[in-house]
């Protein structure tokens, strides 16, 4: 079958989606009649009023490529309205949250106002309750004073009341009293009333001489005389009052200065006792110093003879005759001698491995006037200055005892009796002190502040008021003359010496007591005072660790200490603090302490 197409076309054009585009727009046509025909043409729909009643079915004319491109351009344009219909609904959607929000801020901004309103009101409602307050305050006090005013005055007005009732009292019993007095003369007087009435009407013309008259004169002048004794029954009365009154008074001063003078007495009495027990004690100080001049005394001489007998084995010919010398002059030709021997022992050693018998002679002379020396320095607390070798260090080990003389040039020995370390630091911090004015007078002035460090350690200014001063006169004394001469003689000398060691041993124990929460672990005494009783304070008990970081950090002094005793082959530096710089050095070998001085130093 085919298609029978009708003799009219009526073309047409198809909008899918925007009529005004053109890539849009399909070109159709009606065909009428447009069905399928099974009959002959003659038979079926010859009339064309049939016609009407016939749907035509539009015929698209365009090519197929056409078609293609405008179905893409269709679906990319129903993509592109969706999405603007998408984002018309959320601009209006935005804008109807615009309107909401805006209302909103409108209703928030009208609550604001209406906050700062009742704010307003609130703060006017405080300002009135304040004030309100503060008038009730007032109004609170002047009737707290009105109160107490009239309290007072009804305090007054009873006692005044009292003292009224016992008036009241007492006259009522005085109204009785003369009451009943009247009752018992009640019968004179109607007696004498009778009397007058049984009188004749003349009787006062009878005259004076009568019997009765003497009778009334005497009694007029026993009445005077009655009413005398009676004002001076009264004064002496009150006078015996006024007496018993002073007496009382006398009698109670007198108790007050009785106690008063036993009080004075009984502390003089203490302080006697004390002063004589100080006595005591000065006593016993002076026959032990006495005895131990004595000793001194013989000892000097024997060091006197010992030092002439040494000047003569080391007498050099440009220091002039040897009894011309003093014994300064004396100890400084010896110390050239021994200082000259020991050089030229050390360039014989540099020179050659083996000596001769001449170089031999030279050392074994050099090795006994240093041994010399050394037994006339051991009489005495602190030494001269010596020149560092191995020899003078003795050391075995020439790594360690050559590092130590390349770093340092002398040694100055400290005696070994337990008080080195003590000793030796307050030797080197006095010496370091005298040619530096500044470095004195802060060290002046711990001294000073530390008199407070000691009270609140717990010590008595009794146990350190004499050590101080004579620390302090020391100190004086080298600032006037710095000689090296007059500080050897305060440090040999047993009693200043010890006195300030003393003083460093107690300044020590103080700042550990008072710094006890740091250093109690580090000591294994049942107790920190325990320790520093029994091992700091007492005399010779020898130097920790732990004393010497406290006597460094209470005197603000920087040390190093270098130790001979390592297992390695150098020396070991122990600087205290740490990282700081040094300013004295201390050798320690075998539990003993000596000073070192650097060779700029020197």
């Amino acid at each position: 079958m085919t298609p029978k197409s009708g003799s009219e076309r009526v073309p047409a054009c198809v909008c899918l989606g925007v009529p005004d585009d053109p890539r849009l727009q399909l070109k159709v046509e009606n065909r009428l009649k447009n069905i399928f025909v099974t009959q002959s043409e003659d038979i079926s729909f010859q009339n064309t009023e049939h016609a009407e009643n016939v749907n035509h079915i539009p015929v698209i004319t365009e090519s197929s490529g056409r078609i293609l491109d405008t179905g893409v351009n269709t679906l990319q344009r129903t993509l592109v309205l969706k999405k603007q219909v998408q984002v018309d609904e959320v601009n209006r959607q935005l804008i109807q949250k615009r309107l909401e929000f805006k209302g909103r801020m409108q209703a928030l901004e009208q609550k604001r106002a209406e906050l700062l309103h009742k704010q307003q009101e609130t703060k006017e409602r405080a300002e009135k309750f304040e004030k309100f307050v503060e008038e009730n305050e007032v109004k609170r006090r002047r009737a707290l004073k009105k109160y107490q005013v009239e309290r007072k005055q009804n305090e007054l007005k009873e006692k005044e009341k009292s003292e009224l009732s016992v008036q009241l009292e007492h006259l009522q019993k005085r109204h009785q009293c003369l009451k009943e007095r009247v009752d018992k003369y009640k019968i004179y007087e109607v007696y004498l009333m009778k009397i007058l009435d049984l009188l004749p009407e003349n009787y006062l013309e009878y005259g004076v001489d009568t019997l009765a008259m003497p009778i009334i004169r005497r009694h007029e002048t026993l009445s005077i005389t009655q009413q005398d004794l009676l004002q001076r029954l009264a004064s002496l009365a009150e006078e015996l009052d006024q007496s018993q009154r002073s007496l009382d008074s006398l009698k109670q001063e007198h108790t007050t200065n009785k106690l008063m003078t036993n009080k004075e007495l009984s502390e003089l009495q203490t302080q006697w006792d004390q002063i004589k027990e100080k006595n005591k004690q000065l006593e016993m100080t002076l026959h032990i110093h006495q005895g131990q001049s004595r000793d001194q005394v013989e000892e000097i001489g024997s060091l006197l003879i010992a030092v002439k007998n040494l000047g003569q084995q080391c007498h050099l010919q440009h220091y002039g005759p040897l009894e011309d010398m003093n014994l300064l002059t004396m100890m400084d030709m010896m110390k050239e001698f021994i200082l000259e021997k020991a050089d030229m022992e050390r360039r014989a050693l540099r020179l050659t491995d083996s000596g001769s018998e001449l170089t031999k002679g030279t050392v074994d002379r050099g090795r006994k006037a240093s041994r010399l020396l050394n037994t006339m320095d051991e009489s005495g607390l602190v030494s001269v200055k010596e020149a560092t070798s191995a020899q003078v260090l003795e050391e075995s080990d020439a790594t360690k005892s050559q590092e130590i003389c390349h770093q340092f040039g002398f040694i100055r020995r400290v005696k070994g009796d337990g008080n080195c370390f003590y000793r030796a630091f307050c030797f080197r911090l006095v010496e370091t002190l005298v040619h530096n004015e500044s470095a004195m007078k802060r060290i002046k002035d711990k001294l000073l502040r530390s008199h407070e460090e000691l009270l609140k350690a717990g010590f008595d200014e009794k146990e350190f008021k004499d050590l101080l001063s004579t620390f302090l006169r020391v100190l004086d004394q080298l600032e006037a003359d710095d000689r090296e001469e007059t500080l050897l003689g305060f440090f040999n000398d047993q009693a200043t010496s010890d006195s300030m060691v003393k003083y460093l041993r107690l300044l020590t124990s103080a700042h550990l007591q008072n710094h006890s929460d740091f250093f109690q672990h580090f000591v294994e005494a049942p107790s920190l005072k325990a320790y520093c009783t029994q091992e700091v304070e007492a005399m010779a008990m020898e130097c920790d660790h732990v004393e010497i970081l406290a006597l460094s950090a209470t005197l603000d002094i920087s040390l190093c200490i270098i130790s001979m005793d390592s297992s390695n082959s150098h020396p070991v530096y122990h600087t205290i603090p740490e990282g700081s710089q040094p300013s004295l050095y201390l050798l320690y070998k075998t539990s003993h302490y000596d000073i070192l001085y650097k060779c700029r130093e020197h």
